[in-house]
């Protein structure tokens, strides 16, 4: 094994040859590999176990010809970047960091200028001025917006969201839903042979209930 090289493969199209071996086999096996890596110069008296190893050492001397070819290039690549720093007399500057202070400048610029553009945010979550104009335009007003928006800042879940735009679109029409859905209705308690259960019913639907002649008594709640 090359010097200071740390470890080694084996692959998982060699569990054939294991698959063939007991156990006590498959122990000797592992055991040779071992210590041949390690460079101790083992052998194998037994003639089905030295053909067993033979394709595994076989594909580990393939494997340390990669490794020098590796690490002679990576020598010489390093040698090159000396030389070049060497006869200029200081440290080359990469290309990807020349043009760095410039490049932080307009960063900040572009963040003020975005800055501007947020109405608002939270946690991750980002509401643009553009996205707040769409929401008044389709025809809501900033109250309910700053309100849904104030919910969702407070909602202990708010983290699985992802766009803060849509989940606003979409609890400002589940809130004008329940609204719509909550006008006219009363809280009744109703009975059946299975228990008490609790529903928020029109009188139209309350009789209907009735009607059915599963439900025996119910009560206005207040």
């Amino acid at each position: 094994m090359a010097e200071n090289k740390k470890g080694f493969v084996l692959y998982a199209d060699q569990k054939f040859i294991f698959d063939d071996l007991t156990n006590e086999e498959a122990g000797i096996l592992i055991k040779h590999i071992f210590s041949y890596v390690n460079d101790e110069n083992p052998t194998l008296n037994d003639r089905f176990l030295n053909m067993a190893f033979k394709p595994i050492k076989l594909q580990l001397k393939r494997d340390l010809v990669k490794y020098e070819g590796v690490k002679e290039r990576n020598s010489a690549n390093a040698r090159k970047r000396w030389d070049a720093t060497a006869s200029s007399g200081m440290p080359k500057v990469p290309n990807s960091t020349k043009n760095a202070d410039k490049d932080n400048d307009i960063d900040k610029g572009n963040d003020t200028d975005k800055d501007k553009d947020i109405y608002r945010a939270f946690a991750h979550l980002k509401l643009s001025t553009l996205e707040f104009n769409n929401l008044v335009k389709a025809g809501n007003s900033k109250e309910l917006i700053d309100d849904i928006l104030d919910r969702i800042e407070n909602f202990a879940g708010n983290k699985k969201y992802k766009s803060l735009y849509m989940t606003c679109l979409n609890w400002i029409k589940t809130d004008k839903g329940f609204n719509a859905d909550s006008v006219g209705k009363k809280d009744y308690l109703l009975t059946s042979p299975q228990g008490k259960h609790k529903f928020s019913f029109t009188e139209d639907e309350l009789k209907a209930k009735k009607l059915s002649g599963y439900w025996k008594e119910q009560h206005e709640l207040w």
